[in-house]
């Protein structure tokens, strides 16, 4: 298995003081992104493990969202910090600084996804895309609890993610979009547990991450994007690095490589064809560049990631 240039693996000072560390889940080096990702885990499989304390981290690649049933749990999100008692949800979205204090046998579950599904699980009108670039950490009134399909539906994910059966993948998202559609209709009812609205940075983040998303194949400049977003380079600069912990240009090629990962481990395309796809004019630039950060070819790639018994 390969690994993440080191430049990828950053460590920033934040609010939280100290350099933070990015992992892909807690304790596990940074790895490839992987467009498709969904892992479900109770939060005592890993807490556990750290005497129930999750260290200040952020997974640049990921979001999380944490279902609490029952338990307490002192929650720092960037600099906000909250203490609350399940049953509750916790929004994280990729690059949020966070940290977790939970009591001892704390029962939930942690279900982290990559980002480029929610393109795939959304409607345009349903605002699960919005509503999961706030962190967020929220209580719920026990009765607005017991109506949800919450608890089963975690459950259902859980021994989902658990099995090996032909269509897991598809019985995953599935699971993964009525999941999320009930966690926005409690939001929308529920009173804020003290997250508060996004920082002014945190916003223009997130208005940039949906242009890149609109606009990644052009391979526009870093200043035609800020001229877009109505702010100077500089400034959006450094938003990109106090929110993400990576410079804009860093986030336009990780969306690249998300995609570029997607399309090798999921399409027949040839790698020139990937390559034209992704808005390169030179193949063999395309590979240099896929090559010098992931340290892996495109060919390499395709054949590690390929099933067992397809590769050759």
């Amino acid at each position: 298995m390969w690994s993440f240039p080191r430049r990828y693996a950053s460590h920033r000072p934040t609010a939280f003081g100290g350099p933070i560390p990015a992992f892909t889940l807690y304790g596990e080096p940074l790895r490839p992104p992987d467009a498709r990702l969904i892992h479900i885990e109770t939060i005592a499989a890993r807490s556990s493990l750290y005497n129930w304390n999750i260290g200040p981290h952020r997974h640049h690649d990921l979001n999380q969202i944490l279902l609490i049933h029952r338990g307490h749990v002192v929650a720092r999100l960037d600099d906000r910090t909250l203490a609350l008692d399940g049953p509750l949800f916790v929004v994280v979205p990729p690059s949020t600084v966070h940290s977790f204090a939970f009591q001892s046998g704390t029962d939930g579950l942690v279900i982290s996804f990559a980002p480029g599904l929610i393109a795939e699980l959304r409607t345009e009108e349903d605002g699960i895309a919005a509503f999961l670039e706030h962190p967020t950490a929220r209580p719920l009134l026990p009765r607005d609890a017991r109506q949800t399909d919450l608890r089963r539906l975690g459950k259902m994910l859980l021994r989902e993610f658990m099995r090996s059966a032909p269509g897991r993948q598809t019985a995953l998202h599935g699971l993964l979009s009525a999941l999320l559609a009930n966690v926005l209709r409690l939001a929308r009812r529920a009173t804020d547990g003290g997250a508060g609205a996004m920082s002014q940075e945190r916003e223009l983040v997130a208005h940039f991450r949906r242009l890149v998303e609109a606009r990644y194949r052009t391979h526009a400049t870093v200043g035609a994007y800020a001229t877009a977003l109505g702010v100077s380079e500089s400034k959006l600069r450094r938003a990109c690095l106090a929110v993400a912990g990576q410079s804009p240009t860093e986030l336009l090629h990780l969306r690249l490589l998300v995609e570029a990962e997607r399309q090798l481990r999921y399409t027949t395309l040839s790698i020139a064809q990937v390559a034209y796809h992704l808005g390169f004019e030179d193949p063999a630039y395309f590979s240099r560049f896929f090559t010098r950060r992931l340290r892996v070819s495109p060919r390499t790639f395709r054949l590690a990631a390929a099933p067992p018994g397809t590769r050759s």
